[in-house]
């Protein structure tokens, strides 16, 4: 009975049911290459993997021309009699795009219109044996828009992120743009009520020659955000990208500026108001808005859903922590430029952040912060100080390595605060900071991933008391400064941890190689090593890496020439 069993078991391999396949997949969502291979295994695997790699498949391709054939296939959904107003100007017969059994375009879940836009057009130059001018590109674009509005804007749509991004590059742009302000209003509404994201924004610069532009922006702006704010209130997730009004725009008494400036402002408060008019906003992105305008009363009523914040071009910390009092319930906290015209009012800021702390940021994990100035340096040791011991991220960055609050040394302060913290990004430079620095190093005993930034003129004692500062649990080391062999030596032979992955973001040589792979020798715990392959990123050195030493690395560790930016968050972005 039991071998008959056995066989009956070979002959009918257990077979999963579908949802328990889709919660496989999540774990390596990003895979490119065990998706495609998931595609192979059997149908419901199949059907599956098809469905991710083509919710946002601009995500998973970056190359230019593999895009295009993103929407070649794209194209080849369209019905023959909608090709032909397209074929005749690629000089091909509608029998060279076949329609595929599959509806691609069903699947989409992620709209971005700048990844249509340059798809459509890079699909199309590859039909002409000559390089066509933009002006013949454009005006297939808007006949071609047209169809495409059909084939991703229907009754079959499913749309969890809608990201409107309009940008001014040449002349006439906005003609060439899918114009969403002239969509069906029942299909536009029907995606608009279901999504779960959206994003808008505009750039382009102030002359009078911008009007028509400014005027389109406007109309989409209008139209979107008042479906939104009348079918789908309670959308969770906004992000705002757009062009700043600068001082000396702001002063200029041109009558034609003028103009453009009213219709700038009144832009402005399409976007103020639809964030008013929303119910329950967890997160939120945006620049700040104009200094004649209560920015932090935009918050007032997302208070207490608001878990996400992430500001651009901040031009008050007043301001920051104006909302931040506001919002007790957030988990992350993202100021990433600030900006101040003329001499900052230290006095104003300093009476501000005197003021005793009222309100406790229990629920914060995740902060990340770009230094500029001093008043910046307080408001980030406000944040801290806010945030009881709750800290597991911190990115604790310079806006701009010679900013006036170079002589300052906060690490004290925030000590006590960030005992639990797993992932860090600091600059640690010579003099009175680094014995605060390394104490504070020393005080981290739970830290997995470490960002760091030295200064070139740190010693070789002070590299090696460094090292030594390192958390037993860390496993990700990056370092973004000049990688010189010798000193990169004394770093990773004075480490106490098993490191599993280090990443250099610079471009490296045999020497540095070498390093890296007596490392993996000596611990037997290296299992990624990432730097930077691009000859942009200048150095003192012209660095020499052979293939037979990086076929050497890679029998001992994963190689790749494709390191993230060093300055990037360590929280996977919202949108």
């Amino acid at each position: 009975m039991n071998k008959d069993n056995n066989v009956a078991r070979e002959n009918n391999p257990v077979t999963l049911p579908a949802d328990c396949i889709y919660e496989i997949i999540q774990y390596f969502v990003n895979d490119v290459k065990t998706l495609h291979s998931c595609i192979v295994l059997n149908q419901t695997f199949c059907q599956i993997s098809i469905r991710i790699l083509w919710s946002n498949p601009f995500k998973y391709v970056q190359d230019e021309i593999k895009r295009s054939l993103i929407f070649q296939t794209y194209f080849s959904c369209l019905d023959d009699e909608e090709k032909e107003q397209i074929t005749t100007f690629l000089k091909k017969s509608v029998s060279y795009f076949p329609k595929p059994f599959i509806n691609y375009p069903s699947f989409l879940q992620e709209f971005e219109i700048n990844d249509i836009q340059a798809s459509m057009k890079t699909f199309l130059r590859q039909y002409y044996s000559a390089a066509p001018t933009e002006n013949r590109i454009n005006s297939i674009v808007r006949i071609l828009n047209p169809f495409i509005e059909k084939l991703l804007f229907n009754e079959q749509s499913n749309f969890k992120y809608v990201n409107i991004d309009l940008n001014y590059h040449q002349v006439s742009v906005e003609r060439n743009q899918i114009d969403m302000s002239s969509f069906d209003n029942e299909i536009l509404e029907r995606v608009l009520s279901n999504i779960k994201k959206f994003s808008f924004g505009f750039n382009f610069k102030f002359d009078t020659k911008k009007m028509e532009f400014l005027k389109y922006v406007q109309r989409n702006a209008s139209i979107l955000t008042n479906i939104i704010s009348n079918h789908n209130k309670d959308i969770q997730h906004v992000r705002f990208s757009f062009t700043l009004l600068h001082a000396r725009e702001h002063r200029s008494r041109s009558n034609k500026l003028i103009k453009i400036r009213t219709e700038y402002d009144k832009l402005l408060e399409i976007l103020k108001s639809f964030i008013l008019s929303l119910n329950n906003l967890k997160s939120i992105e945006t620049h700040c808005f104009s200094k004649n305008f209560d920015f932090a009363k935009l918050f007032i009523k997302h208070s207490h859903s608001l878990v996400y914040l992430k500001l651009h071009d901040i031009y008050s910390c007043s301001i920051v922590l104006s909302i931040i009092d506001r919002c007790p319930n957030l988990r992350t906290i993202e100021l990433t430029s600030f900006y101040f015209n003329g001499a900052v009012n230290d006095v104003d800021v300093i009476s501000v952040f005197d003021k005793p702390i009222t309100t406790t940021l229990n629920h914060l994990k995740n902060l990340y912060v770009k230094i500029s100035h001093s008043p910046v340096l307080k408001l980030f040791e406000r944040i801290v100080l806010m945030s009881n011991n709750g800290l597991k991220t911190l990115f604790y960055g310079r806006q701009d390595i010679y900013s006036p609050f170079i002589n300052h040394n906060v690490t004290p302060t925030i000590q006590p605060l960030c005992a639990n913290l797993t992932h860090l990004f600091i600059i640690v430079t010579a003099g009175r900071e680094f014995s605060c620095t390394i104490s504070f190093m020393k005080s981290l005993q739970h830290l997995v991933h470490l960002k760091l930034s030295c200064s070139n003129s740190l010693k070789d004692d002070a590299i090696t008391e460094l090292a030594l500062s390192f958390s037993q649990s860390l496993k990700i080391l990056e370092m973004d400064f000049l990688v010189v062999p010798e000193r990169l030596k004394v770093l990773l032979e004075n480490v106490r941890c098993d490191l599993k992955e280090i990443n250099i973001y610079a471009r490296i040589n045999d020497a540095i190689l070498r390093v890296i792979m007596d490392y993996a020798i000596k611990k037997n715990s290296l299992k990624k090593f990432r730097y930077v392959n691009d000859k942009s990123v200048l150095y003192f050195y012209q660095p020499q890496l052979t293939s037979q030493i990086l076929e050497e690395a890679k029998e001992l560790f994963i190689v790749e020439d494709s390191a993230e930016p060093f300055t990037k968050s360590f929280l996977k972005s919202i949108f």
